[in-house]
């Protein structure tokens, strides 16, 4: 039986922007300030793979530092990444522009507010999305389904309905874990995750065609 998508709901970081790599490096940099490392496969796996955040990584480390002074920091080298630094990922100006008054459009996006919008405005998008979710509007994050969950009430459709657009293992997990199909969109800090619970592979946002939105309607043949 056909399942029509109603919404479509997008990850930000690594998906829609090339910004996992600043979101790395600001944390570099704040780490660096007091006298400690971090290792971008170290950022990988507890950031983007786990969707962990500083407090945790503070704690698991026995580190000294005020974690939420070191996020304070973080963000000021980020917000001044992304003014030399931004790009968007391949094909997703093309996509959201594409997908613009045809469907609803969400973002769900476990940043926090000021990073988001700091990647929308530099990239002047902000005006495809109907609903924005950030970390802080949720009790949980990726890979907890609750920000995709309240991304669909907002925009006033079922979860059954909505399709996620996700490039890591924490959002194609809280994609599954609420219902609703997804496409993975692999990125290079991203390829090695489990997206066995993907409805969908993408090597690109370029592939998402009308044709490949229209086979996820018609289901499995």
């Amino acid at each position: 039986m056909s399942k029509l998508i109603r919404a479509v709901i997008f990850d930000l970081d690594g998906l829609l922007a090339d910004t996992e790599r600043l979101h790395c490096r600001a944390y570099q940099m704040a780490f660096l300030e007091r006298g400690v490392a971090l290792d971008e496969i170290d950022y990988c796996e507890h950031w983007v793979r786990f969707g962990k955040g500083i407090v945790d990584w503070v704690t698991m480390q026995k580190l000294d530092l005020d974690p939420h002074a070191l996020r304070s920091r973080k963000s000021e080298h980020y917000l001044d990444l992304l003014v030399s630094s931004l790009r968007p990922m391949d094909g997703a100006l093309e996509l959201l522009d594409r997908l613009h008054r045809k469907t609803k459009i969400a973002l769900a996006s476990s940043s926090y507010r000021d990073a988001i919008d700091g990647v929308l405005a530099g990239l002047q998008i902000a005006h495809f999305f109907e609903v924005i979710v950030s970390g802080l509007d949720v009790p949980r994050v990726k890979p907890a389904p609750d920000i995709f969950l309240k991304a669909a009430h907002e925009l006033g459709v079922k979860p059954a309905d909505c399709l996620v657009l996700e490039d890591a293992e924490k959002g194609i997990m809280a994609a599954s874990l609420a219902g609703m199909r997804c496409i993975a969109v692999p990125n290079d800090y991203t390829r090695h995750h489990d997206f066995s619970k993907a409805t969908k592979i993408c090597s690109s946002l370029k592939e998402i065609t009308t044709e490949v939105l229209q086979s996820l309607e018609a289901g499995p043949t």
